[in-house]
Parts: structure tokens; C-alpha cells; sequence
């Protein structure tokens, strides 16, 4: 479930699917609770998110 400050976001979302489907990916962003909301659901093996 995302976070209840914030509202579904399609790139967020593409981003965590595309990075899920790629595999061994690694997301740099400045919003990381909101990627690891979508990769909680997603549950990929071998995706990290980087907060900058």
C-alpha cells in the first residue's frame, strides 16, 4: 500500500515495474517510500532502491 501522503504516481509505478521485470536494478531517487511502496507489492528478488 503507498504511503497515505501521497497519491498513486504512474512513473513511480513504471519505474518499480520496469526495474522489477529487468532484474538486478538499482533506483536512485529522492522519493524512496514511495518506490519501495510499489516493490513491497512487486516483491522483486534483486531490486534496490537508493535514496539521493
Amino acid at each position: 500500500m503507498l504511503p497515505t501522503k501521497k497519491r498513486p504516481d504512474a512513473v513511480d509505478a513504471w519505474v518499480a515495474l520496469a526495474a522489477a521485470r529487468h532484474g538486478s536494478a538499482v533506483i536512485f531517487t529522492s522519493d524512496p517510500d514511495d518506490l519501495l511502496a510499489y516493490l513491497a507489492v512487486l516483491r522483486p528478488p534483486d531490486v534496490h532502491v537508493v535514496a539521493v
